[in-house]
């Protein structure tokens, strides 16, 4: 039985859409600067989009970087888990709406981090280096993972990375590091997207 792939939720493509929507916010302001003489809102025009490229550059994690990756992932499951545990319990929809934006990452990721002491301080730049790389081989089929891309009706950087190389972005070691143990990182990660997919 060919397993279901569901597709990309879309609280999962916002990082990857926040830097051309800052562009447009951005590209709005200017027009109101030439109009006005309003310098500043040209400074926001050229500024916001750099902030958004850096925040979007590929960490170079360690091996003791993905060992704390795969710690922090199975603690974010098991916050996960229980969320959703206290989600179906729920009496009220304000305890069911608490409940379910404890399963986000915006939740779970500093409580991971935290739960790692000092190794967790590069855990949310190494989780979001490492999921990209994974969804960028489960978009291109080459991990059975769950997720898809319809190719129709994308921005142009999402369909770039059906034809990219996933790892160019990396730092040679962080690359080499990573196919070392993807045969361990992927089942975890796919856990983690099929759990997640619930909460949308």
């Amino acid at each position: 039985m060919v397993p279901m792939r569901r597709s990309i939720p879309v609280r999962a493509l916002l990082p990857l859409l926040l830097p051309s929507v800052l562009t447009l916010l951005a590209a709005g302001c200017g027009g109101g600067a030439a109009n006005t003489g309003d310098t500043a809102a040209d400074t926001t025009a050229v500024v916001a989009p750099a902030a958004a490229s850096s925040e979007e550059a590929a960490y170079a994690f360690t091996e003791a970087d993905l060992d704390a990756w795969e710690r922090g992932l199975a603690k974010e499951i098991e916050l996960v888990r229980a969320a959703q545990a206290r989600a179906s319990a729920a009496a009220t929809p304000q305890a069911r709406g608490e409940a379910t934006q404890a399963q986000w990452a915006e939740t779970t990721v500093p409580q991971a981090a935290q739960s790692l002491g000092a190794a967790g301080v590069s855990y949310a730049a190494t989780r979001r280096t490492v999921h990209r790389v994974l969804e960028t081989l489960d978009f291109q089929g080459k991990i059975d993972g769950p997720m898809s891309l319809d190719t129709t009706n994308v921005a142009p950087e999402l369909r770039a990375r059906m034809t990219m190389d996933p790892y160019a972005e990396l730092a040679p070691a962080s690359a080499a590091a990573l196919r070392a143990r993807l045969d361990r990182v992927v089942p975890r990660w796919i856990e983690y997207v099929k759990l997640t997919a619930v909460a949308g």
